[in-house]
């Protein structure tokens, strides 16, 4: 099967797709599979971007020819919650089949927001290039739509595409750049329903990786005069790296600035970390986390995106969403919290 993608991969790219994948196929060899997943291989940024490369050229044509066959959008899933689960820093949300239940249409999923809670999102838009080889952001902007979200947490985003996204949902935006790849500025958004009072970049780079910001915004709580404290994080592949930037994060110059403690904060974003309860997770321990398979969209198998939320607010809701549209405009799948502040009982 695999050598029949690739085959007809080849034609689709004019053979270039062949090259990445022998050159991918030589490189991983060297390296031990454990040191692969676990992110501690120390490759050069130009073989990792190659290694992507080809595993998603081959996932996409794959995906492709499947989707083709299949003449309905698919359904979204929403992760239940079990109970009690606020007793938790950490949500154990269940990732069983029978723990997903189905959304056969917009009635099942959250709506738009009221004054006592929040509905945000995160979602690392993988720069709007889908794996049917398509860079949209009108598909990305319409995947977020159907969240319902007051404020969103974009990652791997290109210097404009936040702003793009924005006018199409009547949102505020900010953007803050990371570093450059493949010729373009990159980084991290935030979209607010909401006026964004400021914004903040805080460099989270370590030398010799890719870099990489938090990107914060201090958001008009709906209907009142209080705010929120919303930031946007991506952090590095690498187990070191990664350590490095969840205690930065978690250190009192953002996160835990005594300013912030003034209002919630929240905090999403692709942390890159596999497990439900690692580095990243202990670093953050004062906060809670609400988590789920959402890489890859479409063969979810690691937690890398999540939701940290500050001790006065509360999880009401947690969603990962799987339109068929979002199972290739991305490889990641976006995922929404419902949050409510802790005083509110309802």
């Amino acid at each position: 099967m695999l050598g029949l993608v690739t085959n007809h991969a080849v034609e689709l790219n004019g053979g270039k797709f062949d090259v990445a994948i022998r050159r991918a196929q030589r490189i991983v060899k060297k390296i031990p599979l454990t040191e692969l997943w676990n992110g501690n291989a120390q490759l050069p940024m130009p073989y990792v971007t190659m290694l992507k490369f080809a595993t998603i050229r081959v996932l996409a044509v794959s995906l492709s020819v499947f989707v083709n066959f299949i003449p309905f959008d698919f359904t979204s899933f929403a992760i239940s919650l079990p109970q009690p689960w606020e007793s938790s820093k950490f949500l154990e949300l269940p990732v069983e089949f029978n723990s997903v239940h189905t959304l056969f249409d917009s009635t099942g999923l959250a709506e738009p927001s009221q004054t006592a809670r929040l509905t945000v999102t995160s979602y690392n838009i993988h720069s709007c290039a889908g794996l049917d080889l398509r860079v949209r952001c009108d598909r990305i902007a319409a995947i977020l739509s159907r969240t319902h979200a007051d404020v969103i947490a974009l990652q791997e985003v290109r210097a404009g595409q936040g702003e793009e996204i924005a006018r199409v949902l009547g949102f505020h935006v900010v953007f803050a750049r990371a570093d450059h790849v493949g010729g373009y500025e990159f980084g991290n958004a935030i979209l607010s329903r909401f006026p964004i009072r400021r914004s903040d970049v805080y460099p989270l780079g370590v030398p010799h990786h890719e870099q990489r910001v938090c990107l914060h915004a201090e958001i008009a709580w709906p209907g009142d005069a209080s705010a929120i404290h919303v930031f946007s994080a991506h952090l590095g592949q690498n187990e070191m790296e990664r350590r490095q930037q969840a205690e930065r994060l978690a250190s009192n110059t953002i996160v835990e600035n005594p300013s912030f403690h003034n209002a919630p904060r929240i905090l999403l974003g692709d942390f890159n970390e596999k497990s439900r309860n690692g580095i990243v997770n202990q670093t953050l321990a004062s906060f809670q986390c609400a988590t789920g398979k959402s890489w890859t969209a479409f063969f979810p198998i690691v937690y890398l995106d999540r939701v940290y939320i500050s001790s006065d607010l509360k999880f009401h809701d947690f969603h990962i969403y799987r339109t068929g549209s979002a199972l290739i405009a991305s490889d990641h799948a976006p995922i929404t919290a419902v949050l409510l502040k802790a005083t509110d009982t309802h």
